[in-house]
């Protein structure tokens, strides 16, 4: 891994993506972005030279990120209303990458930089909440990975010349392993009170106090089927008004995967999709601001 691999891949952080969306975005992130500037001619717009930073990190330097790209990628492909999210907390672990649609998936990555040291409790976290769980490697990888998790855990790997994903070996499904206390935490309070309202026709009758234990006593007493239908719905809608507003944005495919951990307004999506489209040397000038 090169100096430049690393400053490349630190562009796509969700924490400079957000930056960027903001009025005027701190010197910090504006000196992230010179890297891959240098990448296309100075007059290309930044949506230009985030693809040529994705291309070449998918080639010489295959990160996280390159990795989660290519999940959500192929997620969204297959079912284009899904809703794909990074980040996202789910028992004792953070699932890289969920995808809720008809059905609900958690992709847990493991490149060839990384251990498997918590790979068992990952995939033990994510089985209380998921159906379908999966671990997302190279190449060079999937056969340890194979021999290392039980059998209804996915496999799938990133293809060597191509950032395709082949399957080693598919998920089972089953409700079995879930758990309704762990899929209540992963639901917000305003979901929780949206199922128990199509369920049990249940409206707050506590003070706001005691309205967690509350609506715990009433989820986990529903039909586990359907506590986990009603699970995948809530993901499914959740943060829909700020996913349309980030299509409206239309960014470019390279940032799918930061887009998809980042919470933003409407207007501060539309912020992030002008500046994109601006040239460059517009946007690199470190010393005095952003250039007019």
């Amino acid at each position: 891994m090169t100096a430049t691999a690393r400053e490349l891949a630190s562009a796509f952080s969700t924490r400079v993506v957000r930056e960027l969306s903001k009025p005027h975005p701190a010197l910090w992130a504006r000196e992230r972005i010179v890297p891959i500037a240098e990448l296309v001619d100075a007059d290309a717009p930044l949506r230009l030279a985030f693809e040529a930073a994705h291309a070449q990190l998918a080639s010489t330097y295959r990160c996280e990120y390159v990795y989660k790209s290519a999940v959500i990628k192929q997620a969204i492909a297959t079912e284009p209303t899904a809703h794909a999210m990074t980040g996202l907390p789910v028992f004792l672990s953070i699932a890289d990458v969920a995808v809720a649609g008809e059905a609900a998936s958690a992709f847990e990555i493991k490149t060839d930089l990384d251990s498997f040291t918590r790979l068992e409790l990952q995939v033990l976290s994510y089985s209380r909440c998921f159906e379908y769980v999966h671990v997302v490697t190279s190449e060079a990888k999937a056969a340890r990975v194979l021999d290392a998790l039980p059998e209804h855990v996915g496999v799938r790997a990133l293809d060597d010349d191509s950032l395709a994903l082949t399957t080693a070996r598919p998920a089972s499904g089953g409700h079995s392993r879930l758990d309704p206390v762990s899929l209540f935490r992963v639901l917000r309070q305003s979901e929780r009170l949206a199922v128990l309202h199509r369920q049990l026709e249940y409206t707050a009758d506590v003070p706001s106090a005691l309205l967690y234990r509350r609506t715990a006593e009433l989820f986990t007493s529903l039909p586990i089927d359907a506590a986990y239908q009603e699970f995948v719905t809530e993901l499914r809608h959740r943060d829909a008004r700020q996913r349309a507003a980030a299509a409206a944005a239309a960014l470019p495919a390279s940032l799918a995967a930061a887009a998809a951990g980042l919470t933003l307004s409407a207007v501060a999506w539309q912020r992030l999709g002008q500046l994109l489209q601006k040239p460059v040397a517009q946007l690199t000038n470190t010393t005095h601001g952003w250039a007019a």
